[in-house]
């Protein structure tokens, strides 16, 4: 039977956040050298039994991989796919989200999902402050809708950073990414959980927006369209 990817998302999703909460970079350090993994049966909300596997792998100097698998639990073989959920603590015990970019033929998928909005900073342009060690700024005129901007009862909301008139996008506090796409065309889409897009297209003359992090990542959208991309 084929992984339930919703079920084994969420319990992979709770398993990784309570570990990243009491973890220590020393203990975790001890179990990347032995090789050790930590597992356990758990039962999900669709009634079936999945495994869930723990371990570390290395990551970089002074860095240290979380991961966490789940799996359908069967008699015969575990289920081939598995639900894979990570995190990245630095020896300072700062845990972050490794960013994992995804290329397709005419977008990137930016690495902000599950990413939560902590801060809406207000000057020359808009910044989002996203709790994974990122961050996105618009510098351009936007568009804030609730839901699709294609969808035929949509209102948007002009957005001018330049003008600091942006007042709407402060209830984009607490709320976390969903899907959050750079096409290569220019455009930036993030959507939220709580129904809200905000679209940003390429301005003629200036960067229109731009992303930092997490770690060394960035996108820059150029005068006129395309993007410039920075690892």
């Amino acid at each position: 039977m084929k992984l339930n990817e919703k079920v084994a998302a969420g319990i992979a999703e709770e398993h990784l956040d309570r570990w990243r909460r009491v973890a220590r970079y020393d203990e975790l350090a001890v179990m990347e050298e032995n090789g050790d993994k930590d597992w356990e049966n758990v039962t999900g909300e669709d009634g079936q039994e999945y495994k869930v596997l723990a371990y570390v792998l290395p990551h970089g100097d002074e860095t240290l991989r979380m991961v966490i698998s789940v799996n359908r639990c069967r008699k015969d073989h575990a289920a081939a796919d598995s639900m894979i959920r990570e995190a990245v603590m630095r020896s300072d015990g700062i845990v972050t989200t490794p960013a994992d970019l995804a290329e397709l033929e005419d977008r990137w998928l930016l690495p902000y999902r599950g990413m939560q909005v902590v801060q809406v900073r207000v000057s020359y342009q808009l910044t989002l402050l996203l709790d994974g060690g990122a961050q996105v700024n618009v510098e351009s005129t936007a568009t804030l809708t609730s839901g699709p901007l294609s969808a035929p009862d949509a209102e948007p909301v002009q957005l001018a950073p330049e003008r600091q008139e942006v007042a709407p996008t402060l209830a984009l506090f607490g709320a976390t990414i969903v899907s959050s796409i750079a096409f290569k065309s220019g455009a930036l889409r993030l959507v939220f959980d709580t129904g809200t897009h905000l679209n940003v297209k390429p301005d003629s003359q200036y960067e229109a927006w731009s992303t930092c992090g997490p770690d060394d990542l960035r996108f820059v959208c150029l005068p006129g369209g395309g993007l410039s991309i920075f690892r």
